[in-house]
């Protein structure tokens, strides 16, 4: 966090239980906007609200140094080609400059100028929600109207991450809230959108009374027809302004969905974002400056919604022994914690199901629970108890509700529930079809506990924490179950919902590695010769052994109980015996363990034992194979793999 400004502030929200409009401050000097005009106006120190409830006519105050007498407030629509709206100004003094909302003005986002004679400056953006005509309600302090183009939207949901109720037939709705959170939010109905700033989807709004004050809050809605769509889940970007992450990430990920975005704008098929947590990290806020904002700033070129859940490192490190504190700059800088929506004829929700400790502050161990607290159970059994029980539902949330499987004797999967008081969370699912989207491990799994409740743990964005391709590493980006670092894309149609694994930089087709285990042997003189022998016996992980057996291993990344492998031995045309097994990826060894051995350096993420593996043993050690894997759509992806096949950095 900016430690002179911003912590101070979320401490004060977190002390009485509020939760502040989040302000964005722009220092400007010299400053040239997006129409090419330029000036020197010297107004610095500009705080401009994110938001801004209000009406025609209404006030709105901006701080800052340097307005002069004769400034005027230039509004325009952030939408390319819109409309400018010239707002009078009502006063200005040394430390702000106030003017009234223009006639004519709709909701939306807008571009905040200042003119001057010939010269203009961009302050910054707000999005401005023009407040309807709600007569208060006994009781309620909190209220407000969803509508689409002027008209009512009935029954929509609306919460606060406690109560939950809907909209009645003149799209008005009330909450007795106790304000705790700070916001409140719709959970947005099939077939609308509502508007985002920058990547955040604006289907919340902060509060900023005490709970004895009565608050309105309109929610416009836009017409979209989104019963087919599409989801990128991603999940463990671990952006921390170091190892080349930010640069990595953006000729990587942020190049691949600008690409993703348009060619399903060419399909008209809407897209969005839900991220899992472990956006920044927590460590590096106050070391590197970089948080939670900054991530925010560099994932803003992304023209669509992404919906985002805490992860573990998404929590103030200064905070000790205060879960709630602690998520206060997730809540101010992304959004709510547990929220849920709806886009054609899906429901999903997202919950924060870390508990932040961390005893000692930020010098302590960052320490967490794995648990869904009380309180947001109690919030999810009423979100579902709005939806249809025929409606499928994606919860998606940090760390997986089951453990990495391993496999039994049998070479059978077996798994456990691997956060506190699973069974009371599985049970509040009891009746809905539902699928869990998980992150955390950096690990590619699926589990499929029943017919009706599957969970997808997706690897992580950042692969191994950035490291295999950061300079003078492998060049590759790679997870610590060989997965290449990526993400997970959902189709949707209806209420049918298919989806594939999807490495960064690598085709959709790209699901599985072979490795020719004749040529796996790793050599200490050549690729680590300073480590110590111990060392490099432990991470070369058995790899260090010469084997000689003909065996291929195969690593099917996104490896679920309903797929199938099938492997032909090309020099007779036989079909091979498949042995799923567990055991290291050997690409991940040579790229993160080897070179952090031959650097000298931590290996704080080694590679992991994986179990979507499988092993034959082929005919001859240069007959070659082919490998045709079949997802559990009936999707096949095949392979012709020739042998010797060598171990290298950019092996596929």
């Amino acid at each position: 966090m900016k430690n002179n400004l911003f912590t101070p502030m979320i401490r004060r929200m977190a002390a009485i239980s509020t939760v502040l409009i989040l302000f964005a401050a722009w220092s400007a000097g010299c400053s040239k906007d997006d129409t090419g005009e330029s000036g020197i106006l010297n107004i610095s120190d500009v705080v401009l609200p994110e938001q801004i409830d209000t009406s025609v006519g209404g006030e709105i105050a901006v701080s800052g140094k340097g307005f002069k007498t004769g400034d005027v407030i230039l509004l325009r629509s952030a939408l390319v080609g819109s409309t400018e709206y010239t707002a009078p100004t009502v006063r200005v003094s040394a430390s702000e400059i106030v003017f009234t909302v223009p006639d004519g003005l709709t909701n939306g986002e807008y571009k905040v100028y200042v003119l001057r004679n010939d010269q203009r400056l961009l302050l910054g953006r707000t999005t401005i929600n023009l407040l309807s005509d709600v007569p208060d309600q006994a009781g309620m302090n909190v209220k407000g109207i969803v509508s689409c183009g002027g008209q009512p939207v009935a029954g929509v949901v609306v919460s606060d991450g406690t109560e939950v109720t809907k909209t009645d037939a003149k799209g008005i709705y009330y909450l007795n809230s106790d304000k705790k959170n700070g916001y409140v939010f719709i959970s947005v109905p099939s077939g609308y959108e509502v508007e985002h700033s920058g990547t955040t989807p604006q289907f919340f709004r902060y509060l900023n009374q005490p709970a004895s004050t009565v608050e309105q809050r309109d929610f416009p809605l836009t017409k979209r027809d989104n019963d087919r769509h599409r989801v990128v889940v991603f999940t463990d970007v671990h952006l921390a302004n170091r190892v080349s992450d930010r640069s990595q990430f953006q000729s990587g990920f942020l190049r691949e969905m600008t690409d993703y975005l348009q060619s399903c704008r060419k399909e008209n098929i809407p897209i969005y974002g839900i991220a899992l947590g472990d956006l920044a990290w927590d460590s590096y806020w106050y070391d590197n400056n970089y948080d939670l904002s900054d991530y925010q700033n560099d994932l803003k070129s992304l023209d669509f919604p992404v919906f985002s859940a805490p992860g573990n490192h998404d929590n103030d490190p200064q905070i000790a022994n205060n879960d709630f504190e602690a998520a206060a700059p997730f809540r101010q800088i992304v959004g709510p914690t547990d929220f849920s929506f709806n886009i054609g004829g899906i429901h999903y929700i997202l919950l924060d199901n870390v508990v932040y400790e961390n005893p000692d502050g930020i010098s302590g161990t960052h320490s967490y629970a794995a648990r869904i607290a009380d309180e947001k159970l109690e919030w999810l059994k009423k979100d579902l108890a709005t939806v249809d029980r025929q409606t499928p539902v994606f919860i998606g949330m940090h760390i997986p509700l089951h453990t990495t499987p391993k496999l039994n004797t049998a070479g059978q999967p077996t798994t456990e529930y691997n956060i506190e008081a699973a069974e009371q969370f599985v049970a509040c699912l009891d009746g809905y079809n539902v699928s869990i989207l998980s992150g955390h491990t950096h690990n590619n799994f699926n589990v499929t506990e029943s017919e009706s409740l599957r969970e997808h743990n997706i690897a992580a964005v950042c692969a191994t924490w950035w490291w295999t391709g950061h300079t003078d590493y492998a060049g590759n980006h790679i997870c610590r179950d060989g997965s290449p670092g990526g993400y997970k894309i959902f189709e949707a149609s209806g209420q049918q919902v298919g989806w594939y694994y999807k490495g960064i930089g690598k085709e959709a087709s790209y699901q599985f590695r072979t490795y020719d285990l004749n040529e796996c042997l790793l050599e200490k003189s050549e690729l680590c010769p300073s480590a110590s022998n111990a060392d490099f016996t432990k991470y070369a992980c058995g790899y260090d052994q010469k084997n000689s057996n003909n065996e291929v291993l195969i690593n099917v990344f996104d490896w679920a109980d309903d797929w199938k492998i099938e492997v032909t031995d090309l020099s007779d045309n036989s079909k091979l015996t498949t042995t799923r097994v567990r055991t290291y990826d050997p690409l991940h060894v040579l790229s993160y363990n080897m070179r952090k051995l031959a650097k000298a350096s931590t290996l704080t993420f080694p590679t992991s034992y994986t179990a979507h593996m499988f092993k034959v043993k082929a005919r001859t050690a240069s007959s070659s194979l082919r490998i045709v894997v079949t997802d559990g759509f009936g999707k096949q992806y095949e392979q012709v793999m020739s042998r010797p096949k060598a171990l290298s950095y950019g092996m596929e």
